[in-house]
C-alpha cells in the first residue's frame, strides 16, 4: 500500500523580483492604487514609476535599474514594491468595483496552493467551468504559482448583488484523484467537513487506504 508522507506547511514568501514582475504584469492596477491612495509613503515613487512607464519597459527591468534611474535606495524600493502589491490586494477587497469591467460577470476568486491562500475580485466575459485551467500571473507573489484549476463554481444571488464565487487550486489537475474524492463523499467514507478541515495529504492517505 502506498504511503503518503506528511507535507510541511508551506506558506509562500515572495522575493522582491516576484513583486516587481507581478506588478509589471498588471500596471493598470498600480494606476488604480495610485489614483485612490495618495497618503502612503510609496506614493511619489509609485507615481514616478508609472509616469516613466517602467512597468511597461520592453527591456528586462530590475531593482538596480530602477534605483539608478530614480535615485531611491534599493532597500526602500524593495519595501515599497511589497507594500504596493499588498495595497492593491487591500484596495481590491475594499473597493472591488475598481477592478471590474462593465458588461462582464463579477467574480470572487479564492486561490489555494499548499498552505498559501488569497482572494481577488474582478470580472470575466465568461464564467469558468469546473476543472478549467486558469493562469493568473499577478497572484504568484502571494501564493507561489500562477497556474490553477477550477475546483468549485458557485453562483451567489442577493438582494443588491449577484456574483460568482470560484475556488481555484494551484498546480496540475488530477482528474482521477477528484473522481476518487467524489466517490468517497458519495459512499460516506469521507464527509464535506473532512474536505475543509483535513490537510490534502490526510485526504490522499484516506483515498489510497480505501484501495
Amino acid at each position: 500500500m502506498a504511503r503518503i508522507k506528511e507535507k510541511p506547511k508551506l506558506v509562500h514568501q515572495a522575493t522582491t523580483l516576484e513583486y516587481l514582475y507581478c506588478l509589471a504584469d498588471m500596471p493598470k492596477w498600480s494606476q488604480v492604487l495610485c489614483d485612490h491612495n495618495s497618503s502612503k509613503s510609496y506614493y511619489e515613487f509609485l507615481k514616478w514609476i508609472l509616469e516613466k512607464q517602467y512597468f511597461k519597459d520592453d527591456e528586462k527591468i530590475s531593482i538596480k535599474k530602477i534605483a539608478d534611474l530614480s535615485g531611491y535606495p534599493s532597500a526602500k524600493i524593495s519595501k515599497w514594491l511589497r507594500e504596493i502589491y499588498e495595497g492593491i490586494l487591500e484596495l481590491n477587497e475594499l473597493q472591488p468595483q475598481l477592478f471590474c469591467f462593465d458588461g462582464n460577470a463579477q467574480v470572487e476568486f479564492y486561490f489555494k496552493y499548499f498552505d498559501s491562500y488569497c482572494s481577488f475580485n474582478t470580472s470575466l466575459p465568461a464564467v469558468p467551468r469546473l476543472h478549467d485551467t486558469f493562469d493568473f500571473f499577478f497572484i504568484k507573489a502571494k501564493v507561489g504559482t500562477s497556474s490553477f484549476w477550477v475546483k468549485d463554481v458557485r453562483h451567489i444571488i442577493g438582494e443588491d448583488r449577484t456574483y460568482v464565487s470560484i475556488n481555484l487550486h494551484g498546480g496540475l489537475l488530477n482528474i482521477y484523484r477528484e473522481f476518487a474524492l467524489s466517490k468517497a463523499l458519495f459512499e460516506g467514507t469521507l464527509n464535506f467537513r473532512d474536505v475543509y478541515q483535513k490537510n490534502e495529504f490526510e485526504i490522499d492517505r484516506h483515498l489510497l487506504e480505501r484501495r
